[in-house]
């Protein structure tokens, strides 16, 4: 399938889905997925030379409607190879963890319940409806 764009699928890519409507929602949970000034989307894109962005609700990333995609935040990860993008999806795997850890502890610190029961992030590699432009 083509890209809503009409731009030509890039070799590999997956969208990796936050679960972020399963934490608090006073958690920041997009600051904490994309880092400081970005520094932790930029560190996955320049050690794997992939496409990364978070994408969809609460992700304050507006697409070329202006708008944010109505679907479930998500990492969206391209590469243009299996090789470089795997290894930047196990890269942003182990960042979600450290968000879902970073919250819990945020919950329990706040005293309220953590809806999170697995710290495991969805991940559907090579999806058959690829987000339009940026």
């Amino acid at each position: 399938p083509a890209p809503a764009n009409g731009g030509a699928r890039p070799p590999w890519c997956c969208k990796v889905v936050i679960q972020a409507e399963l934490l608090h929602p006073e958690f920041p949970t997009a600051g904490k997925v994309v880092g400081a000034n970005g520094a932790n989307i930029e560190h996955l894109r320049s050690q794997n030379g992939c496409q990364v962005m978070l994408r969809g609700r609460g992700s304050q990333h507006k697409e070329a409607d202006g708008q944010e995609l109505p679907e479930p935040m998500f990492l969206w990860i391209a590469g243009d190879s299996q090789q470089n993008g795997r290894a930047c999806l196990e890269m942003a795997q182990d960042l979600l963890t450290s968000v879902y850890e970073e919250h819990q502890q945020w919950c329990a610190h706040n005293g309220v319940p953590n809806k999170l029961t697995s710290a495991t992030p969805v991940t559907i590699e090579n999806p058959d409806v690829i987000p339009g432009p940026q």
